[in-house]
């Protein structure tokens, strides 16, 4: 009895632990006084205009996500990118074209089976190459003369910059996450670092951050909703408890 009493307990542990669906409600970052949106899910027809636009080769996001509690899993594609100010029809900056995302927030790691920075069509007109954080202002022009390589040997957190003509480098590119260098691959700076969770915020809503204050410069984090109430669950575990007392009323009997 006591072997059916342990099995009713990992049960319970296991039913705590299991994915469930939720859908992303919102995905933001803060700079300045302006709070950009970056998901798009090709929903406002707007053209040139699209969050991304052409200049990023913006996709509709169609991914759907499962979250256990720890870890969040993507399956399909989401694409989502930055704007001047806070408006997804200003000029964009950067976007991020990843498939498969995961995010495991109890071990701080991100992977994905495919990633790519866009850039966007506004910091060409000053000088820079957001993806490859790269300074084009010098020199004789102001064009783009490197190279940047992603999924390099098939890995999505693998970036590989060349420096070409008379640009230079103004820190590390940007990456699906961060990442130290080597073994052929650049080190990065993370677009996918949101680790920290942020329990319910009402509405059965959390968030993943980046470990930044949503309301702080710099923050990037993402809004997620229970597909499924929060209290059918709990209606489960009251099941599983109910099931164990009686277990052990039959026990003492």
């Amino acid at each position: 009895m006591k072997k059916v009493i342990f099995a009713v307990m990992m049960f319970m542990t296991a039913g705590a632990a299991m994915a469930v669906p939720v859908t992303l409600v919102s995905h933001n970052q803060k700079s300045g006084t302006s709070v950009s949106t970056l998901i798009w899910d090709g929903s406002n027809a707007c053209g040139m205009m699209c969050p991304g636009g052409t200049a990023v080769g913006a996709v509709a996001s169609t991914a759907t996500w499962d979250w256990d509690g720890t870890t969040l899993t993507g399956t399909g594609l989401y694409f989502g990118t930055t704007h001047i100010g806070s408006s997804p029809f200003a000029s964009s900056i950067i976007g991020d074209k990843v498939t498969d995302l995961v995010i495991n927030t109890g071990t701080n790691t991100t992977s994905a089976t495919d990633y790519e920075c866009k850039e966007g069509n506004f910091l060409a007109l000053v000088g820079a190459h957001g993806c490859g954080n790269i300074d084009i202002s010098g020199g004789s022009n102001t064009s783009f003369d490197s190279a940047i390589a992603y999924n390099v040997g098939g890995d999505a957190s693998c970036v590989s910059r060349t420096l070409g003509g008379d640009d230079s480098s103004t820190g590390n590119p940007r990456g699906l996450t961060n990442n130290a260098g080597g073994g052929g691959c650049d080190a990065t700076d993370g677009a996918f670092i949101q680790w920290e969770v942020l329990g319910d915020i009402g509405s059965g809503t959390f968030v993943l951050s980046n470990f930044t204050d949503i309301t702080a410069n710099g923050a990037n984090y993402m809004t997620f909703q229970y597909v499924v109430p929060v209290p059918a669950a709990v209606w489960l575990f009251g099941s599983a408890l109910g099931l164990l007392g009686w277990i052990r009323r039959r026990v003492a009997a």
